[in-house]
């Protein structure tokens, strides 16, 4: 048995448009007997419950960036080298590092260039999330907070991908549906 050293990155610091494209790599990549097997033409991903691996030793080839990764990209890539690690994680439950840019915040918002929240999903950017099963509002998400001094109250650290629904009374994937909008109600 052999160890690798891995460095764990929220996948916040990855740009929207990269963690989009290993997103739709990763859910239309074949199995080989269990194995799912991402076709990206630079990286060596390795998808997992909360996000991906990406293998650092491609870098022994590619010792300047490569076109087809984003600087920022590259950057987290660099720097968990740099760290030693063979292996960087791209986690959705790991919290973002005020060390790197945040790209994407929860349920379909984006940062803007000047850091400030921006959400694309309604020209407003009011949404409401719904269980995409039945349609409810009643849904619900695990998250942790951490004490703030400053504020005096809790400070919401994380929120996890895994999504419950009340009226269906089991998992759930959730969508996004702009407020005020058509949206389902259960009877």
């Amino acid at each position: 048995m052999r160890r690798f050293p891995v460095c764990a990155c929220s996948t916040a610091h990855l740009p929207r448009a990269e963690h989009d494209t290993i997103d739709r790599l990763i859910q239309h990549a074949p199995r080989r007997s269990g194995r799912i097997i991402v076709d990206h033409p630079i990286l060596a991903i390795e998808a997992h419950q909360y996000g991906f691996w990406v293998h650092l030793g491609f870098m022994d080839d590619w010792p300047e960036r490569p076109d087809g990764l984003s600087p920022e990209f590259w950057a987290l890539l660099a720097d968990a080298r740099k760290a030693g690690a063979n292996w960087l994680s791209f986690d959705g439950d790991e919290p973002p590092s005020d060390r790197f840019p945040v790209f994407a915040a929860v349920q379909g918002e984006a940062t803007g260039d000047a850091g400030e929240s921006v959400n694309a999903a309604t020209p407003t950017g009011k949404i409401t999330i719904r269980c995409s099963a039945c349609g409810s509002a009643e849904v619900m998400r695990d998250a942790w907070a951490r004490w703030d001094d400053d504020a005096q109250d809790w400070a919401l650290g994380a929120v996890f991908d895994a999504a419950f629904c009340e009226v269906c009374e089991k998992d759930a994937t959730l969508s996004e549906q702009p407020l005020g909008g058509s949206q389902h109600t259960h009877p």
